[in-house]
């Protein structure tokens, strides 16, 4: 019996050092394999203001709840890569809004192998194919009929997200401050499930680390723009 169980014994720790290696080399590094780019806005008037990202300052995050080793645990993923603009009229108030493009594969967490299971096994953006996320919005609601510099507008934006390769309308509650012709501060947020894109979380429950994995989870952005061409 105990020769049978070390055999047993031998053999799952083998598999485990299987998948890790696997997940640690077909992870990859979470290296960008180029710069993120966005179709950029295209004003409804010309004399609109147009900002334009700077992904120095701007962050995109998703946070989700687990259980980890039987403890609840928020987990946050997070990337400064990021690029998209927006255009403002102030009278009559207009506010139109071009792509937003994420590079999913720079997003990190608290974890180097939760970061590479993500990267091969759940975004599977260690591919090339699905490196980046894209939200194409088609109406932006809550525009007042006159804007000035100062203000803070809350917005409801609805437009279309891809990750991996399926996409979904989705509708983001958005705030901005309009701060002045030169600069724009935004975040936006909404709640999606995985299973509205697909994508399926391996390896929870049973013997597994993770014995649980809500089914929501809150995509945020914070960003700053400003006038002229994004850096």
């Amino acid at each position: 019996m105990k020769q049978v169980l070390g055999v047993v014994f031998g053999l799952v720790l083998l598999a485990a050092v299987g998948m890790l290696s696997f997940l640690w080399f077909a992870g990859g590094e979470g290296e960008p394999s180029r710069d993120v780019v966005a179709e950029p806005v295209v004003p409804t008037e010309p004399s609109s203001y147009t900002y334009h990202v700077r992904t120095e300052e701007s962050e995109a995050r998703f946070v989700i709840d687990e259980v980890l080793r039987g403890e609840p645990t928020t987990v946050v993923g997070r990337t400064d890569q990021i690029d998209g603009s927006i255009s403002v009229q102030l009278n009559p108030g207009a506010v139109t809004v071009g792509e937003f493009v994420i590079n999913v594969r720079t997003i990190r967490t608290d974890n180097e192998i939760r970061d590479r299971s993500i990267r091969t096994l759940i975004l599977q953006s260690n591919r090339d194919e699905f490196e980046f996320s894209t939200f194409r919005p088609t109406q932006v609601d809550g525009v007042p009929e006159r804007i000035e510099f100062g203000d803070r507008l809350d917005l409801t934006i609805t437009g279309d997200l891809t990750v991996r390769d399926v996409t979904r309308t989705v509708s983001f509650d958005a705030s901005l401050e309009i701060a002045s012709e030169e600069r724009l501060t935004g975040t936006a947020t909404t709640t999606v499930t995985w299973d509205q894109f697909g994508i399926t979380i391996p390896y929870v429950g049973g013997n597994s680390i993770v014995s649980a994995v809500a089914d929501n989870l809150d995509l945020d952005l914070e960003f700053v723009a400003t006038a002229g061409d994004d850096s």
